[in-house]
Parts: structure tokens; C-alpha cells; sequence
């Protein structure tokens, strides 16, 4: 009759460890998980610390890399937490970093001109954004906002990495746009066909890293 106890009390016990432990593993994972607020204030961009890169591919696969310059832009947070933002472009500044000498001369002329962004009728481009979010989880901020390119506007969504915030702001953020929806139309697949492997990708993407104070 002891027997037929031990074993049942013997399983009760390891369950409850068990249970135990998945309860710490929960609340270590919790922990993890970190909240801040950035402080009211109009933050302006500087703009020789901040960077804008971006890449296009054409479907031979073949890449193309540049930067852009920006002109100003701000950041501001108002009392309950709200972010909004706005930064300007100068796309006559558009220059190309994978290729040197003549051909990467070509190739920005070429990006210029009206076959791609006419940047002597369009020489600036947006981003407007804002987010509600009052405290950011794990450095994470999902912005809503605008791109305007060519004096076109459309919406844009991503997600930004907030990496410090004193002195100053530093923020990074990956965005994507479809050049086609911006008249950008130089071998695209949407406005021509039989391009073959000189078909260039309508996706262009864009990394920036915004610092302010």
C-alpha cells in the first residue's frame, strides 16, 4: 500500500518543478522585453551625420548602390509621446558608389534626367512620418507616413531601430518604394515589354540613418 502512494506523490512533485521552471523561463523572457519615451522637443537633423543609401537591381541581378544628401528635416515629440517627422531630399545629389570613373558619371547623369527622377523639375524629394506609439518596445518604432518623389505622394510604412537617444537621436529604418508608382518608368516592367535581362526591378530599396539633437 506505501508503494501505490510513493509513485503518484514522486510524479506530483517533478510536475510542479516543471511547472516551476517554465513559470521562470516566462518571466525571464518578460524581462527582457524594454520600454523608453523620448522627451518633448523639436529635434532637428544633422545633416552631415545622417545617410541615405539606396539600391536598385536590374533582374540580370546586376546591383546598383548610391547616396542621396539631405537638405533638413526634423523630429518632434509632443507631450503625450507622439512622434512626427519630416525630411527633405536633395535629389540633384544622387551619385552612384558601385561604379567609379566615366561609366559611374554616365550612370548619375542617366539617374537624373528625365528618363529616371528629372531632377532639374523635381530637385526634391519627402519623407513624412509619425507614429501614436507612446513608449517603444524593444528600440522598435512602426511609422506611418509619405513619400513624395517627382511631386508624387504616396503612402509608406516601415519599421525603425531606435539606437540612442542621448546626446542625440540616432535612428536607422530600411525603406522600400516602387519607382514605377513615381512615373520613374526606364525599363520597367509595368510601362514596357520584352525588356529581357534589361528589365531594371521597380523596387527600389533605401536605408537611412537619421541623428538629431
Amino acid at each position: 500500500m506505501i508503494r501505490k502512494f510513493i509513485i503518484p506523490a514522486s510524479i506530483i512533485i517533478l510536475t510542479l518543478i516543471g511547472c516551476g521552471k517554465k513559470n521562470e523561463n516566462k518571466d525571464s523572457k518578460a524581462s527582457t522585453t524594454s520600454s523608453i519615451s523620448l522627451e518633448q522637443g523639436s529635434y532637428k537633423i544633422i545633416n552631415n551625420e545622417s545617410e541615405l543609401k539606396w539600391i536598385g537591381k536590374e533582374l540580370s541581378t546586376k546591383t546598383h548602390t548610391g547616396t542621396l544628401a539631405f537638405i533638413n528635416g526634423e523630429i518632434d515629440v509632443n507631450s503625450n509621446g507622439a512622434i512626427h517627422g519630416k525630411v527633405q531630399i536633395d535629389m540633384t545629389s544622387i551619385d552612384v558608389s558601385d561604379m567609379q570613373g566615366k561609366w559611374g558619371k554616365k550612370l548619375e547623369g542617366h539617374l537624373k534626367s528625365p528618363d529616371f527622377f528629372g531632377v532639374e523639375k523635381y530637385p526634391n524629394a519627402f519623407i513624412k512620418f509619425h507614429s501614436e506609439e507612446k513608449q517603444i518596445k524593444d528600440s522598435q518604432i512602426n511609422l506611418f507616413g509619405e513619400l513624395t518623389i517627382k511631386d508624387i505622394t504616396h503612402p509608406i510604412t516601415f519599421t525603425a531601430e531606435l539606437l540612442d537617444i542621448k546626446p542625440s537621436i540616432i535612428v536607422k529604418a530600411n525603406l522600400s518604394f516602387d519607382r514605377s508608382k513615381y512615373d520613374v518608368r526606364f525599363r520597367s516592367g509595368k510601362f514596357f515589354e520584352n525588356l529581357g535581362d534589361k528589365l531594371i526591378l521597380d523596387d527600389i530599396n533605401v536605408d537611412v540613418l537619421l541623428v538629431a539633437n
